[in-house]
């Protein structure tokens, strides 16, 4: 007759070896964590939508860096974070970058992780009779200050031998600016997404976009310090092999991306659907967004939006991460 007490002793022993080698496969397969932890201040955007699928998938840990992503409603109160040492990264589009080079030289530009050439739009009432932007003489225009709202806007006008076009424009927190157009406060809003699919959905007219597609390359792009990128390379590096896997995970799984991303910014996955095919998802640096800040900062400096002399944006791009993550040479003249 069998003992019992053996059995159940080969059974424990034979559970204990199964743990040891659960144990030893995770310690095998999880990637120990360089450097120290890093946090990263991530526009509620779905232009985010990399970070956002990284860190749900958790593709920073297996990358072996410790993130922790500090939510924050744009661009500038991103970068306004990292400049108050809240944050050692951030995300912003490359006209807060241009903004910020006059005020903090020291900023850095680590690469540019999405782009849209349709992000913007000028948009007015069909009851305004403003069917194009010549219509736009004397009337009001809704626009966000020293941003890429009027730098839109006055591409638009220049693009259309309009430059000197005789109209007002509002300056308000892009917030304010889909109400001002349906309360006749202004005639028409030069507005990023999702103000657009905002404004169109809540109209009860039809809404005319004045804008024209591809006038304005909008970049989302990792931002960080001068003193944390030179001393946070190796961290750098992994979060961008993280970035690129979730671009990846975007590409083969569209509908499961935006699925999540409308869950992570609880919007409706009509919104997302909305803008969802502007967003070319990729990681680059090179000479088309050199030559986008440099355009740009001329422009702020022509209209008086900032003083002082134009940054060298070759020195402000910090390439090494990316060369060294997607094993490329990043060629900037």
């Amino acid at each position: 007759m069998v003992d019992k007490r053996k059995l159940t002793l080969l059974f424990i022993a034979a559970l204990c070896v199964f743990a040891l080698a659960v144990l030893f496969k995770s310690i095998r397969t999880t990637p120990a964590i360089i450097g120290h932890p890093v946090t990263i201040a991530v526009s509620q955007t779905p232009l985010s939508a990399p970070f956002l699928v990284a860190w749900e998938k958790r593709m920073f840990s297996l990358r072996g860096v410790d993130v922790t992503l500090n939510n924050c409603m744009g661009g500038v109160a991103c970068a306004q974070m990292l400049f108050d040492g809240k944050a050692d990264f951030a995300t912003a589009s490359e006209s807060v970058v241009m903004f910020e080079s006059f005020h903090h030289p020291d900023i850095r530009l680590i690469a540019s992780f999405v782009e849209s050439d349709n992000d913007l739009k000028l948009l007015a009432l069909s009851t305004q009779n403003i069917d194009g932007l010549k219509d736009l003489k004397g009337k009001r225009v809704g626009v966000v200050e020293a941003s890429a709202s009027e730098f839109y806007l006055d591409s638009l006008l220049i693009a259309n031998n309009m430059a000197h076009l005789d109209y007002i424009k509002v300056y308000m927190p892009p917030q304010q600016l889909v109400e001002a157009l349906f309360s006749y406060q202004v005639d028409a809003i030069s507005v990023w997404e999702p103000f657009g699919y905002k404004t169109t959905i809540s109209s009860a007219a039809d809404i005319h976009n004045l804008g024209l597609q591809g006038i304005y390359q909008l970049t989302f792009n990792l931002i960080s310090r001068a003193h944390i990128a030179n001393q946070r390379e190796q961290e750098s590096e992994q979060i961008l092999l993280a970035l690129n896997d979730a671009i990846a995970w975007i590409k083969q799984n569209p509908d499961d991306a935006q699925a999540l991303v409308a869950q992570y910014l609880n919007v409706p996955s009509s919104q997302l659907k909305w803008s969802w095919n502007d967003y070319l998802f990729r990681l680059s640096l090179g000479n088309a967004l050199l030559s986008n800040l440099q355009l740009q900062a001329r422009w702020a400096s022509e209209k008086g939006l900032v003083a002082g002399q134009m940054p060298d944006y070759r020195v402000i791009f910090s390439p090494t991460p990316l060369e060294q993550a997607l094993n490329t040479r990043v060629q900037i003249r």
